[in-house]
């Protein structure tokens, strides 16, 4: 039984990022604890953490483990900036932290009951600040998952929030749809001068590209002079290649980008990185 992570616009948590190795003290059902720490002069936050740990042991000859579920993020005075972060994290905003622990401890215990040779599940998930500027929030969301099979899964995924609308917005609203194909020409031959190919070669032998057909992910990220695309394992190349980032530069596309975006950049510029 195996669970898999999709890279989405709206990121369904399948937990998790940074292996915890060794035996985890079982200290209770779930704990959480605050460190406080200042962002900009735009937002303040503390970052939260949640752990829970299943009654069950999985013993082998070798060590006594136990599966866990384990979450941080950062919270904030604003209830409707909370609401992000939460559906950025659990992709529900009606989800709790909470009720995704209870489901994942529960959905490994009725799986040790059945299975002759368990192994200890993992889904660990951190969210992080990654850009604040007075108008716009930044989120990267390193997740890592176990449920058993040969490997766990991960991923990195970023969100985005513009403070004056209080409203999520995702690629389309940094370069409008009408304009997606010529952003896709450009990434492209950022990509092909990255993974050092021609112009013309195929596509199909190395990547899964549907139908060897360049395309870039929903997955992006503001940097100081580019935009970032990442592709997650599995969604261009094998696992054993990792993750693939893709920088384009603002001076190639400014004219491409919307007014919200150009507004984003121009304050990046000019904010310092929390």
């Amino acid at each position: 039984m195996k669970k898999n992570i999709n890279n989405t616009g709206t990121w369904l948590l399948l937990f998790c990022l940074t292996i915890l190795s060794g035996c985890q003290p079982n200290s209770g059902d779930g704990r959480a604890s605050d460190n406080k720490r200042v962002a900009t002069d735009t937002l303040t936050y503390q970052y939260t953490d949640y752990t829970r740990f299943s009654d069950h042991l999985v013993k082998t000859s070798e060590t006594t483990d136990t599966t866990f579920f384990s979450v941080s993020y950062p919270v904030f005075a604003d209830s409707t900036v909370n609401l992000f972060v939460r559906e950025a994290l659990l992709g529900s905003d009606t989800a709790s932290v909470e009720k995704a622990a209870d489901q994942f401890i529960s959905d490994f215990d009725r799986f040790m009951e059945t299975d002759p040779f368990p192994r200890v599940w993992v889904s660990e998930s951190h969210a992080k600040v990654y850009r604040i500027t007075p108008s716009y929030l930044g989120l990267t969301i390193d997740a890592y998952s176990y449920t058993g099979g040969a490997h766990g899964n991960y991923a990195t995924v970023f969100g985005h929030y513009d403070l004056t609308d209080g409203q999520p917005f995702t690629l389309s609203d940094v370069v409008d749809t009408a304009y997606q194909n010529e952003l896709t020409a450009v990434a492209e031959r950022y990509f092909r001068q990255q993974e050092s190919l021609t112009v013309d070669q195929s596509l199909e032998d190395h990547y899964f590209f549907d139908d060897g057909r360049f395309s870039i992910p929903a997955n992006f990220a503001f940097e100081q002079d580019s935009l970032l695309f990442l592709y997650n394992i599995y969604e261009i190349k094998p696992y054993v290649d990792g993750q693939t980032e893709l920088r384009v530069p603002y001076t190639d596309i400014d004219r491409l980008l919307t007014d919200r975006a150009r507004r984003i950049v121009n304050e990046i510029a000019t904010v310092k990185t929390p």
